[in-house]
């Protein structure tokens, strides 16, 4: 019996050192959740109005030529950002990622993978990797993300990719969020509907356009890393809540068996004491 409640004692030292591990984690990804995501709605007012801007004078500019809204049909393949997570203990975070790039991205198209995470699972894939952005860690790394900001509208420019898109987490709520896939360039062109609206567009429609346009990108860019971080650590939140829980009940079970096995060992050893006494 004594053998039962050392193993019995170790399983509940175990758990417990999972879930003061689970807990901290909770802890700290709720702090890090609240932070990001007030971040990415006070972000997404400004995000909105100016891809309605953009939108905007793009359908007025109708005679302007741009390559940012051309699909460039000499090149042969397109470019995916694909965002994943650094950090593990995410849930289905970076496999629901991982399953729609799979689906999207051919084996002709260049990817910018960032998140470490990503960089092991598609270690083997495919398609080609675009070097040089394999230290991003998350939203806080801005040397990055103007290094991909740079590239993403170089490239484009040169006409080296017929499109640009991302694959990211979209946020919903904190318990739900889905991978999507969003085409960052080239930008639609909406159809002009004919109406009494009259829009200056001051100094030229095509300086607006060569400094709005820019601004769209790198805004883009900024609020879709943002939200995709927002949505992992809503993640992690989650599974290391879910995990806490599993822990606190695992712990309950094994007290309860703690204490049965230590009152069946009590009276086993008060029945052979009585045993004894008797048989003097």
């Amino acid at each position: 019996m004594s053998l039962q409640l050392t193993n019995i004692k170790k399983r509940i030292k175990s758990v417990t050192g999972a879930y003061k591990v689970t807990s901290a984690m909770k802890l700290v990804s709720t702090v890090r959740l609240r932070k990001y995501k007030n971040k990415m709605l006070s972000n997404r007012a400004y995000i909105d109005e100016l891809a309605f801007i953009t939108e905007k004078v793009l359908s007025k500019a109708k005679k302007i030529v741009s390559p940012f809204y051309e699909r460039n049909e000499e090149a042969n393949k397109n470019l995916y950002i694909i965002i994943s997570s650094t950090l593990g203990l995410c849930g289905s975070y970076n496999s629901n990622i991982f399953r729609l790039a799979e689906v999207e991205v051919k084996s002709e198209d260049d990817a910018i993978i960032l998140g470490k995470k990503g960089l092991i699972y598609f270690k083997n894939g495919t398609f080609s990797k675009v070097d040089g952005f394999s230290d991003y860690s998350n939203y806080n790394d801005k040397k990055t993300i103007r290094e991909i900001v740079n590239y993403v509208t170089k490239t484009y420019q040169e006409k080296e990719y017929r499109e640009i898109h991302f694959i990211y987490t979209e946020y919903k709520n904190s318990i739900v969020f889905l991978a999507k896939d969003f085409t960052l360039l080239p930008l639609k062109k909406e159809e002009v509907v004919e109406d009494d609206e009259v829009v200056i567009l001051e100094p030229t429609p095509g300086e607006l356009i060569e400094s709005l346009v820019p601004k769209y990108i790198d805004g883009m860019i900024n609020a879709k890393l943002l939200e995709s971080e927002v949505c992992e650590q809503a993640a992690r939140c989650n599974a290391m809540d879910n995990a806490t829980t599993n822990a606190e009940e695992i712990l309950n079970t094994l007290k309860i068996e703690f204490n049965k096995a230590r009152q069946a060992s009590i009276t086993q050893e008060i029945t052979e004491i009585v045993g004894a006494s008797n048989a003097l």
